[in-house]
């Protein structure tokens, strides 16, 4: 069993929420509480791009999370972008 998997079983996430993360093309967002929805759409549209974040994914987080927790969302998802391509482009090598 990988790492991150147990951690996200010992924070909660369900079985049919780590399914549908796993599945092939878009979660099925249905698994998830609507506050936890919308922080991902956020992360997703985030990770392609801080541009990609319209008026109305930032409404519909915005809806759910207080502007200190956006903040926190914005941050978690814009530091591992950072990670992941700081080591992409230095070819570090995943180890466990």
């Amino acid at each position: 069993m990988a790492s991150h998997t147990a951690l996200a079983r010992r924070l909660g996430a369900t079985e049919a929420m780590l399914a549908a993360l796993r599945a092939d093309g878009p979660p099925d967002l249905a698994a998830f509480e609507p506050a936890w929805a919308a922080a991902l759409v956020f992360a997703d549209a985030m990770n392609v791009s801080g541009h990609a974040v319209t008026d109305a994914v930032y409404e519909a987080v915005a809806a759910h999370w207080d502007s200190g927790q956006l903040v926190e969302i914005a941050m978690v998802v814009g530091l591992f972008a950072y990670f992941n391509r700081f080591n992409d482009a230095l070819h570090v090598q995943v180890t466990r």
